[in-house]
């Protein structure tokens, strides 16, 4: 087939007797399975290692996902953004297809937006879907998710007041032609950004992942002697749907309900939710969270129902790789006009503030059900972020994300994990690459004693960060924080952690608003501690004398909390 040929989709589910004796064999079905996991990782691979800025590259703030000829998520890179997987298949069935149907595609055509509505709820992640062709058909769709260093409009932070302000908006467009690049709307994301090297060397290093898993996917249906993905995408679907309806069937049915008060911007926010369980499906309903607010922390549809697959994924089958078998038993819903589901010209680039806590409010909500699976709620969530800008001494502009993590929330079994992100996973900037990229010196870096929640088992410690800046002219640096007014809670009778910081020169600062450090000023950062699990009163003296040898609580706040134990623990 020419390049310049259209195409149909696939529409048979097993093209041969043999493939679908494969697909009912177990140990076939899980060879091929991991194959295209293996796929998506070679994708992840070329990723990372092509993107110019270094939240792609040193954060992993990106995902690769291969789907089925329906848009289906079929396989997942191993190192995911969790946000990510769920938000993609539901761009490309809701959006991607029926706009791009595909009769209107060729070989070489790349679709790809940042609409906040259809993608993953804020301006910078831009999504991106390429169709996979064999014997002139689709058969397969590569998709991939990628957070961009700067997307225009006002820096990344939390104080626009509607999405106009936040960056320029593209919608689905075809950024390739038939493998051409489709200069005029590159050249007017090149135009309306601050970095656009960094932006266009980063989409270019999205095409080339995306072709990397339609060049494998080829060459392992050619392996397999099949003509298409979709019977395979049945077997999968179908097995892992039927594993994660089998998990909730075990809980028995009800109505569980939980709240969390988050700081928001000026006023506090409350996030509601009531998790209903009937037999085999699970229906999350967060009527009862507040109103959308005019700024930057509202959560779009897509990115809140994400987080609510998510938790609950994690609590009935973690074990199962992602894909979208495991989404069709799970629905949710929050009020038009609620933070968790704004009017669409309401501003969201900091969703993340709010989003990332939905999974400890609905592990709150079960407690009750599942007490040995749930976790405290988490320091990481959200991740905490500094959004540094300005110009080099040589003139040139530098603008780069640095993440701060939290302490973990406590489990069952074990202590929270010290300035993890939780529950998404990017990871931070070296700080040898972060100082290469903005001129600051980090003059701090250490745990914070004493940070983390008492409980049966402790919640993970919060960090103590220090940066300074080096350079002659102001740096301005845009925060996004959380848990500075409200702590992160504990579950199942555990305490709260300590709540976050953030000063300059020692002055307390505006959490969620701009700071400009003067050369030599110092940006200090104190990350929440997670919350813990259980009761303090039964945490065993050795775990206790353990924490006072390594520096990770204090002789006086332990004496304080465990009380008895400690004294155990002092023998």
């Amino acid at each position: 087939m020419s390049k310049t040929s259209t195409a149909k989709t696939s529409t048979a589910k097993t093209p041969t007797a043999k493939a679908a004796t494969d697909f009912n064999d177990p140990i076939n079905l899980q060879v091929m399975w991991n194959r295209l996991i293996f796929i998506a990782d070679q994708a992840d691979t070329v990723l990372g290692r092509t993107a110019f800025s270094p939240i792609v590259r040193e954060n992993h703030d990106y995902v690769t996902v291969l789907l089925d000829s329906r848009g289906r998520a079929l396989a997942q890179c191993t190192w995911s953004i969790p946000v990510f997987i769920t938000s993609l298949p539901v761009a490309a069935q809701t959006y991607f297809l029926p706009k791009f149907p595909p009769e209107t595609l060729q070989e070489g055509d790349v679709l790809a937006t940042n609409d906040p509505e259809i993608g993953t709820g804020h301006l910078p992640d831009v999504t991106m879907i390429t169709p996979i062709f064999k014997n002139g058909t689709i058969v397969a769709y590569a998709g991939s998710i990628a957070h961009l260093p700067d997307i225009g409009g006002a820096p990344l932070h939390s104080e626009a007041s509607d999405i106009y302000e936040e960056g320029i908006r593209f919608p689905i467009v075809k950024l390739h032609r038939a493998g051409v690049p489709n200069q005029d709307v590159l050249d007017i994301i090149a135009a309306s950004v601050r970095l656009p090297t960094e932006v266009l060397g980063d989409l270019e290093s999205m095409v080339a992942a995306n072709n990397v898993m339609g060049r494998e996917l080829v060459k392992f249906l050619d392996e397999y002697s099949l003509d298409e993905v979709d019977g395979l995408a049945d077997a999968i679907h179908s097995r892992s749907e039927a594993q994660m309806r089998k998990a909730i069937r075990a809980w028995p049915n009800g109505r569980y309900e939980a709240e969390v008060l988050l700081d928001g911007y000026h006023d506090d926010i409350t996030l509601k939710a009531a998790v209903i369980v009937a037999d085999e499906t699970i229906h999350v309903d967060y009527t009862g969270t507040s109103d959308q607010v005019l700024h930057s922390i509202n959560c779009r549809t897509n990115y809140r129902y994400a987080h609510s697959v998510y938790a609950l994924k994690c609590l009935l089958d973690p074990e199962t790789p992602n894909n979208e078998g495991c989404i069709t038993p799970v629905t949710d819903e929050a009020p038009l006009g609620s933070i968790l589901n704004p009017e669409a010209w309401t501003a969201g680039n900091s969703r993340n503030l709010i989003g990332h806590v939905i999974p400890s409010l609905i592990f709150k909500a079960l407690e009750g059900v599942v007490p040995d699976k749930v976790m405290g709620d988490s320091g990481g969530a959200p991740i905490w972020a500094a959004n540094c800008v300005g110009r080099r001494d040589d003139g040139s502009q530098y603008g780069s994300v640095q993440n701060f993590h939290g302490g973990q929330g406590a489990r069952a079994e074990l202590d929270g994990l010290d300035t993890l992100s939780f529950p998404s996973n990017c990871k931070v900037t070296a700080i040898e690459m972060f100082e290469i990229a903005v001129p600051v010196l980090t003059e701090c870096k250490e745990l914070i004693a004493d940070s983390g929640g008492a409980g049966q088992h402790r919640g993970g410690l919060g960090q103590r960060v220090i940066l300074r800046n080096r350079a002659k002219a102001p740096m301005n640096i845009y925060l996004a924080t959380e848990r500075v007014r409200h702590p992160c809670f504990g579950v199942v009778d555990g305490q709260s952690g300590t709540p976050g910081k953030v000063a300059k020169n020692g002055e307390a600062q505006f959490p969620k608003g701009k700071v400009v450090l003067q050369t030599g000023d110092r940006l200090e950062v104190e990350t929440p501690g997670g919350g813990g699990w259980g009761r303090a009163a039964a945490r065993s003296a050795e775990l206790i004398a353990l924490d006072i040898a390594e520096g990770l609580v204090s002789p006086d706040a332990t004496r304080r909390i465990y009380g008895k134990a400690f004294a155990a623990a002092a023998e």
